[in-house]
């Protein structure tokens, strides 16, 4: 019972810094050229689901996290003048992306380069060919046009050159986080009135922000 609640303090915690994250650079983030956020934002949402699963050993933390600010994210559906599925394909993409993380995270256990090179390389191709079946399947059923399926170069792009860009921000924050505990023997461990706060002020940024 105290080692699930424990796992319940990291998920919330985390998913919380998570629907922050999407509040505040997700935002600062869409001025960059169209698509390229989602780029810079899955790596740093990655790195926090890799940091619960190796604070709590348990895959379904890290899906757990991403449902959390997934619901932070629900948030934008009841706000008036914003298109539903402004608000829907980013909740998908959040929970597409921790599926795949807890598919292929033994290869980020294992101590071998060559396999967390993959990793990271198939984490970004993987939950962008899952997502572009997603709005396949909006489009059919509602006519919404999505820019990503506009023609075959799209799509590729959406995937491949995006992907790429996602990896080499994952590469680089995986080099930092093992340089900074090389040098630094450091554990964090949130309780739960942190936790909760972190929530709360999470639902409050993604209200008025």
């Amino acid at each position: 019972m105290k080692e699930t609640k424990s796992i319940w303090i990291y998920v919330l915690f985390f998913g919380a810094i998570w629907g922050i994250l999407e509040a505040t650079l997700g935002y600062v983030l869409q001025f960059l050229p169209p698509l390229v956020s989602g780029s810079v934002m899955f790596p740093i949402a990655a790195t926090l689901m890799l940091i619960t699963y190796q604070n709590t050993k348990s895959r379904k933390a890290m899906i757990y996290v991403a449902a959390i600010a997934a619901t932070i994210k629900a948030i934008n559906l009841f706000m008036p003048g914003l298109p539903a599925i402004k608000t829907y394909n980013p909740m998908i993409a959040i929970m597409l992306q921790s599926f795949v993380l807890v598919v292929f995270i033994p290869l980020f256990k294992k101590n071998s380069i060559p396999s967390v090179v993959t990793g990271i390389a198939v984490v970004g191709f993987s939950w962008r060919l899952l997502f572009l079946g997603n709005i396949a399947i909006n489009n059919a059923l509602t006519g919404f046009q999505f820019s990503q399926l506009a023609s075959l170069s799209n799509m590729f792009d959406f995937v491949i050159m995006l992907g790429l860009i996602e990896a080499l921000v994952l590469g680089l924050i995986h080099i930092i986080r093992i340089g900074i505990n090389q040098k630094v023997s450091f554990v964090f461990k949130p309780n739960a009135i942190l936790s909760l706060s972190t929530f709360v002020f999470a639902v409050v940024l993604t209200i008025f922000l």
